[in-house]
């Protein structure tokens, strides 16, 4: 009987550390090595796909000035004023960062040129 017990005791032991080493094992996961890197086509699509996002949600600039304004704080004639003059200018540099991602994609080279020129690189 005793014999029965110690065994029984060994065994869920034994199970509890295969389990938790299993799953320590399963906590080791590094991105950088464990995913494939991205081909060049995958890379050039990204590109094309940021830059149409950025043509079609560019005027959102606008909106977004305002408003990351409001949150800081800034007095009233400085929302009305100047904040739409600064997303004016983010949303016409947003826009004219799509139109040239959208058109050179394909003729990207490889190594460099499909990094976002701007940031945050999807406004949304």
């Amino acid at each position: 009987m005793l014999m029965k017990r110690y065994t029984g005791g060994v065994l869920a032991v034994l199970m509890l550390v295969a389990v938790f080493s299993i799953a320590a094992q399963a906590q080791l996961y590094n991105p950088d090595l464990d995913l494939p890197k991205p081909t060049g086509m995958e890379k050039a699509l990204t590109k094309m796909g940021r830059g149409i996002s950025n043509i079609a949600f560019g005027w959102a600039e606008i909106p977004m000035t305002f408003d990351k304004n409001l949150k800081k704080g800034k007095p009233l004639g400085y929302l009305v004023g100047v904040a739409p003059v600064l997303g004016g200018a983010r949303a016409l540099m947003r826009t004219g960062t799509g139109v040239f991602e959208t058109v050179s994609f394909p003729f990207s080279d490889r190594e460099v040129n499909y990094d976002a020129v701007l940031e945050p690189e999807f406004l949304f």
